[in-house]
């Protein structure tokens, strides 16, 4: 079976430090996303798109039609570009462009995994995730199709300093434990 998800390795460097304590501390600001209206998400469904927190670092150009290129949103863009730059070198991936980049807080909702999704549709793209805290549950999984009868095809458990890269494959994100939150850097590049 081919190996969808690729581990990398985490310099931990002092920048990746210093933006994981800001991330993880009460003062870091989040926007709540009501992903979906509870009338489109049936009960009777594999799936939820559940609710959630996020820190927009760079917007798609590909989520607004009136965006041309990607646009920065957050004041802690060069250090998250900088963190970035420092995975990437270190595990020696050639990039050109990132294309969006978020921070994510997932808390437990119903238990059932989101939707399957790409992120991008009208391009390729790669994906990265840098898991900043420790959870249990909170699975990733690459999916054959974006159905509702898609199989999972490859999963990973992630653990605090984790980080993983996959080409923009449908992919799926499981829920944390009850009373525990998912925080993740979430960025898609080529």
């Amino acid at each position: 079976m081919k190996d969808f998800i690729k581990q990398l390795k985490n310099p931990k460097t002092e920048e990746y430090e210093y933006l994981k304590e800001i991330v993880l501390s009460q003062d870091f600001t989040w926007r709540y996303n009501l992903t979906t209206d509870p009338d489109d998400n049936p009960s009777e469904s594999r799936f939820s798109a559940n609710p959630g927190y996020q820190h927009c670092i760079v917007a798609s150009a590909d989520v607004n039609p009136e965006f041309l290129v990607p646009r920065i949103e957050s004041q802690y863009a060069e250090l998250v570009f900088a963190v970035i730059r420092q995975i990437l070198d270190y595990n020696r991936i050639g990039y050109t462009q990132i294309h969006r980049c978020v921070i994510n807080q997932l808390h437990y909702w119903d238990g059932k995994p989101s939707p399957p999704h790409l992120d991008h549709h009208t391009f390729y793209h790669k994906n990265c995730l840098v898991y900043l805290n420790s959870f249990d549950d909170g699975n990733l999984d690459i999916c054959d199709n974006d159905t509702e009868d898609c199989q999972v095809i490859e999963t990973h458990k992630p653990y605090e300093d984790d980080i993983i890269t996959f080409d923009g494959y449908n992919h799926s994100v499981n829920q944390p434990a009850p009373k525990q939150r998912r925080v993740v850097i979430v960025f898609t590049y080529s």
